[in-house]
């Protein structure tokens, strides 16, 4: 009877041994394709990313384009230089109620008129656009920042 006890203790550790070596391969399994797969992950996350701020890029176009062609029928002010995203204050603010972009955006090359968008830079979160007209073109491109330095000016 007791060496019936025995080989049942004997057996559960066994058990428990396979068991636990049996939880440690499939947590081990499980960690290194958890691993193998973040990259891949990662990558859709930010071209998703990437496709959401080309489509705000476009919607501004369409936006710039409306603005430009109201500006120039009514004999307003389109472009200015002296404003820091190039635009009169009145239009940048039409312009960003109706494309609805949460960015900031630059313009960067109009024609001669001053009344069209050749190129203008778009930037939201991580990602820039830039548009360009002819022959159209968007690139979109991730941003990361590895340093960032501040000099203090040595005035008195």
């Amino acid at each position: 009877m007791n060496q019936m006890n025995v080989n049942n203790q004997n057996d559960k550790k066994l058990t428990t041994k396979k068991g636990v070596r049996l939880f440690l391969a499939a947590a081990a399994l499980l960690l290194a394709v958890i691993v193998a797969a973040l990259p891949g992950i990662l990558h859709m996350v930010r071209r998703a990313d990437a496709q959401v701020a080309l489509g705000n890029a476009k919607s501004l176009r369409l936006a710039l384009q409306a603005a430009g062609t109201e500006a120039y029928g009514a004999g307003q002010p389109f472009y200015r230089a002296e404003e820091e995203s190039g635009l009169a204050k009145e239009v940048w603010t039409k312009v960003l109620l109706e494309s609805k972009a949460p960015g900031e955006f630059w313009i960067l090359q109009t024609d001669q008129s001053g009344y069209e968008i050749l190129r203008f830079l778009y930037q939201e979160g991580d990602f820039s656009v830039m548009y360009q007209k002819e022959p159209l073109v968007y690139e979109v491109y991730y941003q990361e920042s590895y340093i960032k330095t501040r000099e203090r000016s040595m005035g008195p």
